[in-house]
């Protein structure tokens, strides 16, 4: 063996041990890309139906052909491994669909051939942040309609609703995160009011980080 050979040899060993002891990675079979190219078409549905709720998602019973979801009769996708029409199940090419808690995030789990491909999804930041600023300002609306109402009746009320301020009328706030009025609850900008004696109370608001700091107090 010549000199140059030899190192040639020498030269190439390092990196001949370093790719027998790499670990090998599986590349995703050409069914399983179609497996996640089905995902990412069930999820587009699932974020079209998002988009025009609020970023509330659609229920389990609806993410399937045929469930109702919006522009989803045009085309839903095949199990490449089956030829059937892809559906829920635990099986390679199904899926398996979960809403969280509140219906303002989801996961969309793809089973492959080996192992799983997750999408996920849910409401953006910026929007969270505009629903909590929102949320904030309706306290502070609530808290200007407390004062008012102890200068009338010399007292705060027992309980924050609509019907305890009918006179004179008040324009009753909306919950913005759910359209309707706002109310007391633990819901995404529902109130947390309570009276401690008849001259102070606590006010909260839900906010996406949970209640909201300080706690308002009574001005006078």
């Amino acid at each position: 063996m010549t000199r140059r050979v030899l190192a040639a040899v020498l030269a190439t060993a390092p990196l001949a041990l370093l790719l027998a002891a790499a670990p090998r990675v599986s590349a995703v079979s050409f069914v399983d890309k179609q497996v996640q190219a089905g995902g990412l078409l069930i999820q587009n549905y699932i974020d079209r139906y998002g988009q025009a709720r609020q970023f509330v998602y659609p229920p389990r019973a609806m993410v399937k052909k045929g469930g109702g979801l919006p522009n989803a009769k045009l085309i839903w996708p095949a199990n490449p491994w089956t030829g059937k029409v892809m559906g829920p199940g635990t099986t390679r090419g199904t899926y398996t669909y979960a809403l969280g808690a509140d219906g303002r995030t989801y996961k969309l789990t793809m089973h492959l051939s080996k192992g799983n491909h997750v999408l996920r999804g849910g409401a953006p930041q910026w929007f969270k942040a505009e629903r909590d600023t929102a949320s904030r300002h309706t306290a502070l609306l609530l808290q200007r309609y407390l004062e008012s109402y102890r200068l009338q009746r010399g007292s705060y009320p027992e309980s924050l609703d609509a019907t305890g301020f009918p006179d004179p009328p008040y324009v009753w706030p909306t919950n913005p995160w759910t359209g309707g009025g706002v109310a007391q609850g633990s819901g995404l900008g529902g109130l947390s009011y309570k009276r401690v004696g008849d001259a102070d109370y606590t006010l909260r608001v839900r906010l996406t980080t949970g209640w909201s700091t300080p706690a308002l107090k009574a001005l006078l």
